[in-house]
């Protein structure tokens, strides 16, 4: 055939190199659905130890702090999905700062545990008594 061949040559779909050719991008990006957290742990949002340095007091007032922040993209989250295209705004714009909050709460419980912390106990110290 001459100029444009509009035909299959043995038996092979138009374009099935294309998507041949497509198959390890799309392997690739189908193990990126999950998010990182499912992936890596709270390690790829915080650092492990991060506040292993910090007294009951520090810890809690640091935990205070990511507390509103969970809260501000709660609302902000909230709001975002009543919207057209809310989840992915959601996902685009809050779900990182999100998991990264959750990430920095999680590793202050660990020091809540480590150190046995009383949460929200004004009388209590920083010094274990046995």
């Amino acid at each position: 055939m001459t100029g444009r061949q509009t035909g299959t040559m043995n038996g092979s779909l138009p374009g099935s190199g294309t998507w041949l050719a497509a198959l390890p991008l799309l392997a690739t990006l189908a193990g990126c659905a999950g998010s990182a957290t499912e992936q890596f742990g709270h390690s790829a949002w915080v650092a492990p130890g991060k506040y292993r340095f910090h007294n009951c007091l520090q810890a809690q007032e640091a935990d205070k702090g990511f507390a509103t922040r969970q809260k501000e993209i709660e609302e902000l989250m909230a709001r975002a999905s009543k919207g057209p295209g809310g989840d992915v705004v959601n996902t685009m714009v809050y779900r990182s700062e999100y998991q990264q909050v959750l990430g920095e709460r999680r590793e202050i419980a660990q020091v809540y545990d480590e150190k046995r912390c009383t949460i929200d106990s004004k009388r209590s110290s920083d010094r274990l008594v046995f």
